[in-house]
């Protein structure tokens, strides 16, 4: 095998296996390489997007984008399984496209999802990234994240729409709301006349996993249905969340 590619893989595989961000220092003596040649492994995955960099402290983290790739032959992960009986209801009951997202490094990964029956329905795939900072699914997640992901979410943004957050303060405002009724809100920050609904779902210790919610035209979310959807939204994650053996009492 080349060795280049033996080593990038080394590389890769310890970031996945960490449980935080590694410095390029513990890499390069637990893979028994030279700084150099880590720090250039490293360089050509970040470029790949494989590897994210915090720039705060130059530690180093694996992204999600191999089980992106993954996703396309995969379907039945843990995650996706335990999810889809929840999704097919919501869908069923709203009546609009429905979808299961994952947070990595500033993006909303959507990795399920049920398309609405309407005419106008709200078109995504599998494996697709959307800025978080500007999804409700993203936001649902980023609402219960620490403040150095809510930075990096706000650094990806660029004006999509009038109506996306550029500002931080507006950002925070969304946040706290999130945090305060259970879910998010996207009101056409990413896609024009495009909003949805989100809220979080967690897991056995509380830890905020994934999300889920409703996406659709403007009118049909956020107009005379909104109270509904938001309801049905939040009793899905809250049910899903049990799956995962979550109590709000723990």
């Amino acid at each position: 095998m080349e060795q280049t590619v033996r080593k990038a893989f080394d590389v890769l595989e310890a970031l996945a296996r960490a449980r935080e961000p590694r410095r390029l220092t513990d890499l390069a003596r637990e893979l028994s390489l030279t700084k150099p040649n880590v720090y250039r492994l490293l360089s050509t995955l970040s470029e790949l997007g494989y590897v994210s960099k915090e720039e705060a402290t130059s530690r180093y983290s694996a992204t999600l984008k191999l089980w992106e790739l993954g996703s396309v032959l995969v379907r039945d992960g843990n995650l996706i399984a335990k999810t889809a009986p929840r999704l097919r209801e919501l869908a069923e009951a709203s009546h609009e496209s429905v979808q299961l997202a994952v947070y990595d490094a500033g993006f909303a990964v959507f990795v399920n999802k049920l398309d609405s029956p309407r005419p106008i329905k709200a078109m995504t795939t599998i494996g697709s990234r959307v800025p978080a900072a500007c999804a409700s699914t993203g936001k649902a997640i980023l609402a219960f994240l620490p403040d150095r992901e809510v930075t990096l979410a706000l650094s990806l943004l660029k004006r999509f729409t009038p109506l996306t957050r550029m500002r931080r303060v507006d950002l925070d405002r969304d946040l706290e709301s999130a945090r305060k009724q259970g879910y998010a809100v996207n009101h056409g920050e990413w896609r024009a006349g495009v909003c949805g609904i989100a809220a979080p779902v967690r897991d056995s210790d509380g830890h905020v996993i994934a999300s889920l919610g409703v996406w659709g035209a403007e009118d049909s979310i956020l107009g005379p249905r909104r109270e509904e959807l938001s309801a049905m939204v939040l009793e899905t994650s809250r049910e899903a969340s049990r799956d995962f053996g979550f109590t709000a009492t723990r």
